[in-house]
């Protein structure tokens, strides 16, 4: 951790300092072979910073008032930090980490109170020398498998001690590195089998996603309390500018929560919904107005919206709700593509004889050929889509075709995108489903 004080130390010092170190480091941990290749599937060492991390980093250092904290991960001969405050090196010797003797005890937080009274660290050169680590406190951060993979640790340099409450904070915390960790790593493994996979392959990636859904849901769920108790005061008083941080992680837990969620109705969906469809006449004007409603309310580029419900409209069956979630993401998707306070219009008219028509219009980016041909696909990675709005459209796809309609974009240049989907006009045979 940066460059030793002074510099007149000779080389003969320097032998003696990495021998009396040498002498007291960390034992390997019973598991290290399983243990180092856990920590190699998530994939996560020398990747670049992330402010999920650096939030939780940041959090530990102003809970338990420390002027540095790190997310350490210890591989084979050195100690990496995924996330730093208050210190300018990446890594650092195992031979030298703190944290290579708090992955020993996995269950418990390793807390030095006075590194220089401790026999193991009173004569390592992070203690004796920059940047003279007088307290540590680690927390390891241990899979769902038992393996410690590195720690959450916070560190002054004058002796101290923690309030319970901070140790359970910084404990908390060590919980949520994991949860990221694991979010992180199974992104990662969801994109790498999706890019491989082909067509007879995909019912195996509609297990995969379902099961990654309801394997995360339950750590998130874990995290919206915590941060809700921590938010409200459970681990002591936080200031306005940690506030705001915590608001933050808050929000981005919210976020993957709702991509989650997403997921799993793509899972029923997928199987189920044909057969739960309430058929009833579809009332397009409510439709229209409560998604214009929504899209006002959320939207901050205030589109001017104006639908058109053709007077010559039949009757068409279908599960209301559904097409207005519909309709809704269609006209959310619209708004995001849109210029600033551009014009969108939404509209249903009839086509042909057998269907009718329901467009939704606007005038922005041009969306490529490319684009196009998987724009309602799950995972299509079109440009100005988050995960969360690829699932929404896949959704759409999924409802619209269990009402045996079909759903589409068209976009030209200069003459603006539309996003449309059909549905059969009132038949005989719906009408009997629907009574």
């Amino acid at each position: 951790m940066g460059e030793p004080k002074g510099r007149g130390r000779t080389t003969s010092q320097a032998v003696i300092n990495t021998s009396r170190n040498k002498s007291m480091k960390a034992a390997l941990p019973p598991n290290e072979m399983a243990r180092l290749s856990a920590l190699s599937e998530y994939h996560i060492l020398d990747t670049i910073s992330e402010a999920a991390f650096d939030d939780l980093t940041r959090l530990a250092a102003q809970i338990c008032g420390t002027p540095i904290a790190l997310i350490s991960l210890i591989d084979e001969s050195r100690q990496w930090f995924k996330s730093k405050v208050g210190l300018d090196v990446d890594e650092m010797s195992r031979e030298l980490a703190l944290c290579a003797h708090a992955i020993l005890q996995p269950s418990n937080i390793l807390i030095v109170s006075d590194t220089l009274v401790d026999h193991r660290f009173a004569t390592n050169s992070l203690v004796t020398d920059d940047p003279h680590i007088r307290f540590y406190a680690g927390a390891p951060l241990v899979t769902s498998e038992g393996y410690a993979l590195g720690t959450l640790c916070v560190i002054d340099r004058v002796p101290r001690q923690l309030a319970p409450e901070q140790v359970e904070a910084l404990r908390t915390l060590s919980h949520q590195v994991i949860a990221q960790l694991e979010l992180r790593r199974n992104f990662g493994s969801l994109k790498h089998i999706t890019k491989r996979t082909i067509i007879n392959e995909r019912q195996q990636i509609e297990d995969l996603i379902s099961a990654l859904s309801h394997h995360m849901r339950t750590p998130l769920l874990a995290n919206r309390g915590i941060l809700r108790a921590m938010l409200g005061g459970a681990f002591g008083y936080i200031d306005d500018t940690w506030r705001e941080v915590l608001e933050g992680c808050r929000q981005s837990n919210e976020d993957v929560l709702k991509l989650f969620e997403a997921l799993l109705d793509v899972s029923r969906y997928k199987n189920e919904l044909s057969k739960n469809l309430c058929f009833e006449i579809i009332d397009w004007k409510s439709i229209f107005e409560r998604a214009i409603k929504s899209s006002n309310t959320i939207s901050q580029k205030k589109c001017e919206i104006t639908c058109k419900i053709s007077r010559s409209l039949p009757i068409v069956y279908g599960d209301e709700l559904k097409i207005k979630q519909v309709v809704q993401n269609l006209l959310d998707n619209a708004i995001l593509w849109s210029y600033q306070k551009g014009q969108i219009t939404l509209e249903v008219a009839p086509l042909g004889v057998n269907e009718v028509k329901v467009s939704v219009h606007n005038y922005g980016v041009e969306i490529t050929p490319q684009e196009k041909e998987t724009f309602f696909d799950h995972f299509s990675r079109v440009r100005n889509r988050c995960t969360q709005a690829e699932l929404d459209l896949y959704l759409c796809r999924l409802v619209v075709e269990a009402h045996g309609g079909i759903i589409n974009v068209e976009s030209t240049l200069n003459e603006g995108n539309t996003l449309w989907f059909t549905l059969p006009i009132a038949t005989n045979e719906i009408t009997l489903l629907s009574s």
